[in-house]
């Protein structure tokens, strides 16, 4: 990330995240197919911009190398928020278009945070 924080706001101050602690990060790791990229980004866009409006969202973090390969790490205030945003019926037609054009594979993880810390160069001494 570059000074930005993980729902893409300008960071101030501290930059400390005001999240509630416990809070859940959903980890998600596949590798992209080799078909539908343009119709891929439309609705990865689409994913990010429907998830920051569920209830509960905390924020996102992606990454996706040349190979294909990414993770992307949402974060929850708690398993329901998950349970939603999983059941949602615009989230439940893209998760079908992943397995049937986007993706080789995909794993889904679910951890419980209990703490975080972080360090920010610019605020160093």
């Amino acid at each position: 990330m570059t000074g930005e924080d993980v729902m893409g706001k300008e960071v101030k101050g501290n930059k400390k995240l005001n999240w509630p602690k416990p809070y859940f990060a959903v980890v998600f790791t596949a590798q992209r197919s080799l078909s539908g990229d343009d119709i891929y980004e439309i609705t990865s866009d689409r994913m990010m911009d429907l998830a920051q409006q569920q209830p509960g969202f905390l924020g996102v973090e992606s990454v996706r190398g040349d190979d294909g390969l990414g993770i992307t790490v949402s974060y929850w205030r708690d398993r329901d928020a998950i349970r939603a945003w999983r059941e949602n019926s615009e989230h439940l037609i893209a998760q079908e278009m992943g397995r049937q054009e986007f993706y080789q594979w995909y794993r889904v993880r679910i951890a419980e945070v209990t703490d975080d810390h972080a360090f920010f160069a610019d605020t160093a001494i």
